[in-house]
C-alpha cells in the first residue's frame, strides 16, 4: 500500500512532466460512433491542407473479406461472403464487426498477433520455440476474458519467476506470460530493450554502450532501465542454449546495477529521469508496471493505439511502430492523441479501439488507387496493400480449398511442425516487420505453384471446394466459376473475367475437360496477388 501511495504522490507530483498532448474536449468519454466520426474529421483537415483526394468507399465484397482477415486471420467462407453480400442491413457493416469480435476465430487471431508482437524471436532456437504454447495460452485467457490492455502488461511485467519456498526452481511457462523473459534470457539489458520497445515504443538500444547517436537518450539511461531487471541471479551452470531450463531466482531487494563499460553502479530510474522512493517491500518490477501502465505515462497508450492502427492499416501512426522519437515524429498527431486519451478513458479496452478503427472511413476506403495524391502512405488516403502473416495465408487456403485442419484436445496450443500447417508457416516465416514489404522467396513461390498441399487442393480427387463445385449437377460453369471466385476471393469475377474464363472452361482448357479446366481456373486464383494480399 506504501508503494502504491509513493507512485500515486509521484505521479500528481510530475502531471506536467506525463500530461497526453490532448485538449480537455478529447479526454471526454466518447462512443465509438463519435470517436470514429472525429478521426475522419480530422482526416478530412488534413486531406485539404494537403491537397490528398481520398479513394472512394470499399465495396461490400472488398469490406468482407479485409475484415475477416484483420479480425478472423482469415478469409471469409463462401456462405459466410454470401450472407454479408445479401444482408439489407444499413448497419451490417458494425454488425459484422460485433458478430467476429465475439467468435473464437477473433481470440485465436488476436493471439497470434499479440504472440508475435510480445516474443518475435521465439521461433530462433528450438528451446525457445517450446515456450511458445505456454504463452499463447496465457494470451488467450486474457483476450477470451475482455481483460483491459493495462493488466495484462501489467501482469506480463511482474510475473513470478522465482518458485518453490524462494528455492531455485525450474522456470514454468505453461500459461504464463515467462517466455517474455525467457527468450530474453533473463538479461537486464534484453529486457530493458524488450519492455520500452514492446510497451513504449521506445528503441534504447543504441544507447547500450554509449550515448544514442540518433536520439535523446545517454547510457546512463539505458542502465537506469536496466536496473529494474538487476534482481535476476542465475547459476553458473546455466545452459544460454536451452534458457526454458535455466534454474533462476530473483532478488526483489536489487534496484542498482553496474555499467558493464564503465564499472559505475547507478539506481533504477524510470526513462523521465525520476527515481522512485525506495521503502519497504518494493519490488522493483512492481515498481516499473506501476509507471508503465500508468494513465499519466505519455507513451504506453499512445504505443498500443499504435500497434494497433498500424495492423488495421497496414503502417502506425508513428512508422516503425516501436520508434517513438523527436526524430520520428507522428503523421497525424491530433489522431493518435485522440484514440490514446479515449483508449484510456475506456479502461483500455482493446475492442474499443478495434470497433473504432474499423468504423472510420480511414479503414472502409478502397485499396484501388484513384487519383495521384493516394501514393503516400502516410496520407492514408486509401487502404495499403498488406501481405498476410504466415498463419493468415495458410488459414485462408484451409477455407478456400476446404481443407479442415485437425485440432488437437490435448493441446490446441501445440507446435507441431509434421503438418501442412506446420510445414507452411516454417516455410512462409519471415523477420519482416511491415506489412507493406512483404516479399516472396523462390522457395515459397515453388511451393504455391507446385508443392504438394496446393497440389492437392486443386485436384479433382483430393480438393474438397473443387470437386463439390464440379460435381455439383444443379449448376451451370457460370455458377460454378462464381462459386469459385467467391471461395477464393470473396467477390464476383469481373465480365472480362467471366469471358475469358468462361471461354476456356467450355473449351476444356488444355485437356478438353471442363472439370480439368476449372482445377485450373482455380489454381490461377489461388496463386493470384490478389489472394496473396489483404487489400
Amino acid at each position: 500500500m506504501k508503494t502504491q501511495l509513493i507512485l500515486a504522490a509521484w505521479l500528481a507530483m510530475n502531471a506536467g512532466l506525463y500530461a497526453q498532448e490532448t485538449d480537455t474536449a478529447s479526454k471526454m468519454p466518447k462512443s465509438v460512433a463519435e470517436t470514429a466520426a472525429e478521426i475522419d474529421r480530422l482526416f478530412s483537415e488534413a486531406w485539404t491542407s494537403n491537397h490528398v483526394e481520398p479513394a472512394p468507399p470499399a465495396t461490400d465484397e472488398e469490406f468482407v473479406r479485409r475484415l475477416y482477415l484483420d479480425l478472423a486471420g482469415r478469409i471469409p467462407a463462401a456462405s459466410e461472403t454470401r450472407e454479408f453480400l445479401s444482408n439489407t442491413s444499413v448497419t451490417k457493416r458494425s454488425e459484422l464487426v460485433e458478430l467476429l469480435l465475439d467468435g473464437p476465430a477473433f481470440v485465436r487471431h488476436f493471439t497470434i498477433l499479440w504472440r508475435n508482437a510480445l516474443i518475435p524471436q521465439a521461433f530462433n532456437e528450438p528451446g525457445t520455440r517450446a515456450l511458445v504454447p505456454g504463452f499463447e495460452a496465457w494470451l488467450w485467457k486474457h483476450f477470451s476474458a475482455d481483460t483491459p490492455y493495462d493488466q495484462i502488461v501489467r501482469e506480463l511485467i511482474t510475473t513470478p519467476i522465482d518458485f518453490g519456498n524462494n528455492q531455485p526452481g525450474l522456470l514454468q511457462s505453461a500459461n504464463s506470460p515467462s517466455a517474455f523473459f525467457i527468450v530474453r534470457q533473463l538479461q537486464p539489458e534484453n529486457l530493458a530493450t524488450g519492455t520500452s520497445r514492446a510497451f513504449l515504443g521506445v528503441r534504447l538500444d543504441c544507447a547500450q554502450c554509449h550515448d544514442h547517436p540518433f536520439d535523446k537518450w545517454k547510457r546512463d539511461q539505458f542502465w537506469n532501465m536496466a536496473a529494474f531487471y538487476s534482481g535476476f541471479q542465475q547459476p553458473d551452470n546455466a545452459d544460454p542454449q536451452n534458457p526454458a531450463m535455466m534454474n533462476v531466482r530473483e532478488d526483489n531487494t536489487a534496484h542498482s546495477i553496474r555499467v558493464p563499460s564503465t564499472g559505475n553502479v547507478v539506481p533504477a530510474k524510470f526513462l523521465t529521469g525520476v527515481e522512485p522512493e525506495w521503502i519497504d517491500d518494493a519490488q522493483p518490477r512492481k515498481i516499473l508496471a506501476d509507471w508503465v501502465t500508468a494513465r499519466a505515462n505519455p507513451w504506453f497508450a499512445k504505443m498500443a493505439v499504435n500497434r494497433l492502427w498500424a495492423q488495421f492499416l497496414g503502417q502506425g501512426i508513428v512508422q516503425p511502430v516501436d520508434d517513438f522519437s523527436d526524430s520520428n515524429p507522428p503523421s497525424h498527431p491530433d489522431v493518435l492523441n485522440l484514440l490514446s486519451a479515449q483508449f484510456i478513458t475506456h479502461d483500455y479496452d482493446l475492442k474499443f479501439l478495434v470497433r473504432t478503427i474499423t468504423s472510420t472511413r480511414i479503414y472502409q476506403t478502397t485499396s484501388r488507387q484513384t487519383h495521384e495524391s493516394q501514393s503516400d502512405p502516410r496520407e492514408f488516403a486509401r487502404a495499403a496493400l498488406r501481405g498476410l502473416t504466415p498463419e493468415q495465408f495458410f488459414d485462408s487456403l484451409a477455407e478456400a480449398v476446404g481443407y479442415y485442419q485437425p485440432y488437437r484436445t490435448d493441446n490446441p496450443f501445440v507446435i507441431d511442425e509434421d503438418t501442412p500447417r506446420g510445414r507452411f508457416l516454417e516455410l512462409f516465416r519471415d523477420e519482416t516487420e511491415s506489412p507493406l514489404m512483404k516479399e516472396t522467396t523462390i522457395l515459397q513461390a515453388l511451393a504455391m505453384m507446385n508443392g504438394e498441399f496446393i497440389d492437392n487442393a486443386t485436384t479433382l480427387d483430393k480438393s474438397q471446394t473443387l470437386r463439390a463445385v464440379a460435381d455439383f449437377p444443379l449448376m451451370t460453369n457460370d455458377e460454378k466459376l462464381d462459386t469459385l471466385f467467391v471461395a477464393a476471393l470473396s467477390r464476383q469475377p469481373t465480365d472480362s473475367e467471366r469471358a475469358t474464363f468462361s471461354k476456356f472452361i467450355t473449351d476444356g482448357g488444355t485437356t478438353g475437360d471442363a472439370k480439368s479446366a476449372m482445377a485450373d481456373v482455380f489454381w490461377a486464383l489461388l496463386n493470384s496477388s490478389e489472394f496473396l494480399l489483404n487489400h
